[in-house]
């Protein structure tokens, strides 16, 4: 599935749109990585290594980061089988660099602009 066409002007602040949109979910593989907190925030539900095993992947290099699989050029954990919503399935748990995308933030607007999530610019807490 290709990611979805871009989006202009401003995106509801409260995050009203964004299960209509779901563009920031739109990136390649190796983009989203977790780190300990957000391995300890997963394993933290009763389901959480099946989580881990099911919407991450494991790098066996050095320094052996994970990041959140892909299906395609989209993550695993968006659900896309209501044309049109995307839901995370993983919402709750879901790592500091999905956290970092609030609406209006550079990255926000730059996968509202491209479709997908790009590299251009940095994550910025608010």
């Amino acid at each position: 599935m290709p990611p979805p066409p871009a989006v202009y002007g401003e995106p509801d602040p409260g995050g009203a749109d964004c299960l209509a949109c779901g563009r920031c979910c739109h990136h390649g593989p190796n983009t989203v990585h977790l780190l300990a907190d957000d391995d300890a925030r997963v394993l933290g539900r009763p389901d959480g290594a099946k989580l881990l095993q099911r919407y991450t992947v494991l790098d066996r290099r050095p320094p052996g980061w994970r990041f959140v699989r892909n299906d395609g050029d989209r993550c695993s954990a968006l659900d896309v089988s209501v044309a049109g919503r995307f839901r995370c399935l993983i919402y709750d748990v879901r790592p500091d660099d999905c956290r970092l995308v609030e609406p209006g933030s550079p990255a926000c607007l730059e996968a509202r602009r491209l479709g997908r999530l790009g590299s251009s610019v940095d994550f910025v807490r608010k």
